[in-house]
């Protein structure tokens, strides 16, 4: 299954890595770039940003950086070559190959297992779809329940909505006669083995199936509703926790409401896959699910990456506002803002939505939103009466709340609505506050160490960059840095009649080797091409599956800061802030560098001296040392420096 060069060329041609990362990230332009907050790591100030001009990204608070493709790779978790067919996909560009499953065991096993599982997973989701549309099962009980309950052709056909068969292993024999691995089947949750036997069947049996999508679309768990009255059988049944799919991590029906959530900068979050659906088909598209959970920080991060404004729709049940309440903790910590409504009682928004519509929907919820003080006001005080214990443990209650909010300005001016509220003056309120933050603070850092580990700064606490620590500074490494970081940005520059850069270099580098090993497989790379007759720009390095030479290429492209017109205080070597003085910067880096090689050579010229037996072998030494020195003198004065 590998994918034709000239059709990798043509991906990458296409590639526009602003509308791929803000597929799943919400970028604001900054400049000529764009930042947001890192989908790589909890982070509340952006330090992530993405360069058109250079078709990169990189994050300078936990450094992971790349253009398009290593960027789907990190945020799906999949290999470069799938991360190739999923854009290729986006773009419209075909891949030829062969799409005969009759050997598709072998082809799972020659691609790694992530791959795998998404091909089982997609092809289940297609079988199920099968079974709903096309079989006398599934349109008499499952597509007939989808239609009563309201859902149109085209509402399935965006959720693609399935139907499970009632016999135990129709999808097993049906997968394997197809040429699927009962192993990668059984690791993607949708069949399991007999207890005690080597015999498989079908997890899902006789449900309706909602797939369960990734934030790029691709299937990665089901949901299974039964339609049996059975006390004894669940009305939900999921996937169980795969590679792919940890439920506590997905939002359901994100794929489908993420363009609306970024258009309308808010997202609406619901319990239920039918609250969703029946939203979304009535035209209300900017909603999402927890889906069989309760709301976990991970999904609220992810909610985060689209939009910073959420509005909670919970069933107007007691359980429902169970869920709500839970749920506002978590979102205010993340620092969102949060808006809760309360549905009449009895009412789910599946439910309300079909019986009210659309137009008294959206009333409904503008008018009813409340800021969390005032929600959980309400609910907390609703049984206290006037019962003083109860009052005052349902303000420590919400205090606790706002505490949680980590942007000061709202925290103060959520305290003074309290106070306004409650009839209790706000230093009062604000000390409760801090005693509460007091106790947190102690429980979390029990000793020196937690402390010190919970205060360091993710930068220096990141191991993963590509420039060393200051006790592992090699004395060359700042200008073997600079000399191939003007070689990725500036290689096809003319310097001279029929010369560029790249060429420049090769000439003047010739015998030298970096210190460096990535640098120095950076050259190599470059050179052996050269010879070719090609010169490489940093975007055909970041094309190299090599994932080492892909971050040390982004992080020297990358450069966050501007770098003043002076001398680099531990390096030695000059760089200024334009680089079309390019040829002096390049002459002075290469010049530093061939000092650094004649002092190795002068220091190893001197063991040989003064291991030296005859006299013979000492005037030989000592006349190479003479001509060590006159080349140091010459390359010193070129520098400016002064040697004794």
């Amino acid at each position: 299954m590998h994918i034709l060069r000239e059709i990798v060329d043509k991906i990458y041609q296409n590639i526009n890595i602003v509308e791929v990362v803000n597929d799943y990230v919400n970028l604001q332009k900054s400049g000529k770039d764009y930042k947001a907050c890192c989908p790589f790591h909890n982070e509340r100030t952006p330090s992530f940003f993405v360069s058109p001009a250079k078709g990169i990204f990189k994050c300078f608070g936990c450094g992971k950086g790349g253009d398009a493709v290593t960027f789907v790779m990190e945020i799906e978790g999949v290999s470069y070559g799938e991360a190739l067919r999923q854009l290729a996909k986006k773009y419209k560009i075909e891949i030829p190959e062969s799409t005969n499953f009759s050997t598709t065991s072998d082809e799972i096993q020659k691609q790694n297992e992530i791959d795998a599982l998404y091909i089982a997973l997609n092809f289940a989701k297609n079988f199920y779809q099968e079974q709903l549309l096309y079989t006398d099962e599934g349109k008499a009980i499952g597509l007939s329940y989808l239609k009563e309950r309201g859902f149109n052709e085209l509402t399935i056909q965006t959720f693609e909505l399935g139907y499970s068969a009632s016999d135990w292993d129709t999808f097993y024999r049906t997968a394997i006669r197809k040429g699927y691995n009962a192993e990668i089947l059984e690791k993607a949750g949708l069949i399991q083995k007999k207890e005690g036997k080597n015999e498989y069947y079908d997890r899902f049996r006789e449900r309706i199936m909602f797939p369960i999508h990734n934030v790029s679309g691709k299937v990665i768990a089901f949901g299974a509703r039964t339609l049996k009255k059975d006390k004894d059988t669940p009305k939900y049944l999921n996937s169980p926790e795969t590679p792919l799919y940890h439920k506590s991590k997905v939002l359901y029906g994100l794929f489908q409401a993420k363009k609306s959530i970024l258009q309308k900068d808010e997202c609406l979050l619901v319990e239920g896959y039918a609250d969703v659906i029946s939203l979304h088909q009535a035209g209300i598209t900017n909603v999402v699910a927890s889906s069989g959970t309760s709301l976990t920080q991970e999904q609220v991060r992810l909610i985060r990456r689209f939009t910073s404004n959420v509005v909670i729709l919970y069933d107007g049940d007691e359980a429902g506002l169970n869920a709500a309440m839970r749920g506002v903790d978590i979102i205010l910590e993340e620092g969102l803002s949060l808006k809760v409504v309360w549905l009449p009682k009895d009412e789910d928004p599946d439910s309300f939505v079909q019986k009210y519509g659309t137009n008294a929907t959206l009333t409904y919820i503008q008018e009813k939103a409340q800021d969390f003080i005032k929600f959980k006001t309400e609910f907390l005080l609703k049984n206290a009466q006037n019962d003083p214990f109860k009052r005052g443990e349902a303000i420590r209650e919400v205090v606790s709340s706002i505490v949680k909010i980590p942007d000061v300005i709202r925290r103060n001016l959520f305290f003074k609505e309290c106070s306004q509220i409650f009839g209790i003056e706000e230093e009062i309120l604000i000390r409760e506050g801090n005693k509460i933050l007091s106790k947190e603070l102690k429980q979390k850092t029990s000793t020196e160490t937690e402390i010190f580990t919970e205060i360091l700064p993710s930068n220096l606490q990141n191991t993963d960059s590509t420039e060393p620590s200051s006790a592992n500074f090699s004395n060359s490494y700042f200008q073997e840095r600079e000399i191939i970081r003007l070689l990725l940005c500036y290689a096809d520059y003319p310097v001279e009649k029929d010369e560029v850069f790249g060429q420049y270099l090769w000439k003047e580098l010739q015998g030298l080797h970096f210190e460096n090993s990535i640098f120095q497989e950076i050259f190599e790379i470059f050179i052996r091409n050269l010879f070719e007759g090609k010169i490489l720009s940093y975007h055909d390095f970041l094309q190299i599956e090599n994932h080492e030479i892909r971050q040390t290429v982004v992080d020297l492209v990358a450069e966050k800061y501007t770098l003043s017109d002076k001398w680099f205080e531990k390096g030695g070597v000059r760089v200024p802030t334009k680089d079309e003085k390019l040829h002096k910067v390049a002459y002075e880096a290469i010049m530093h560098m061939k000092w650094k090689v004649i002092q190795r050579m002068i220091q190893e010229n001197q063991k040989h001296l003064k291991d030296a037996s005859t006299d013979e072998e000492q005037n030989h030494f000592l006349q190479i040392h003479a001509e060590l020195k006159n080349i140091e003198r010459e390359i010193a004065s070129l520098l400016g420096n002064i040697v004794r």
